[in-house]
């Protein structure tokens, strides 16, 4: 999978919760300091990088995703995983949990999760 810089998954991000939307709407949308001009420049790059899909509207563009999130989310977390915790899932768990507090709910569904990789494994062997 194409690996995106930081400020083409905030792009990103905000065309999964829009689903399409102006360069001017994911401009705003952004909060960032850098100009319009910039962001206009960086979807077209994704554009150019097949990463959106863009319609004329008037004198506008809409733009919407071609990438689905649920697998560039994935692609973040192993490069993060990668870069931050040398590969090891274990060391990311243990920081992960040892610093988000999850609640007894979110605890129950990582126990659940768990549980069903566990029986996915031994299904495989």
């Amino acid at each position: 999978m194409k690996q995106y810089t930081d400020k083409e998954f905030d792009i990103l991000t905000i065309l999964w919760n829009c689903k399409e939307a102006s360069v001017q709407e994911v401009h705003e949308k952004l909060n960032s300091s850098s100009g319009y001009t910039t962001t206009l420049k960086l979807m077209q790059i994704m554009f150019d990088k097949g990463f959106l899909e863009r319609r004329k509207e008037g004198k506008k563009h809409i733009y919407v995703p071609l990438v689905d999130q649920e697998k560039a989310q994935e692609s973040g977390i192993k490069k993060m995983i990668s870069g931050l915790f040398g590969g090891s899932k274990l060391s990311f768990a243990q920081s992960f949990l040892g610093n988000a507090k999850p609640s007894k709910e979110e605890l129950e569904a990582i126990k659940e999760m768990i549980k069903k990789i566990e029986k996915d494994a031994g299904d495989s062997l």
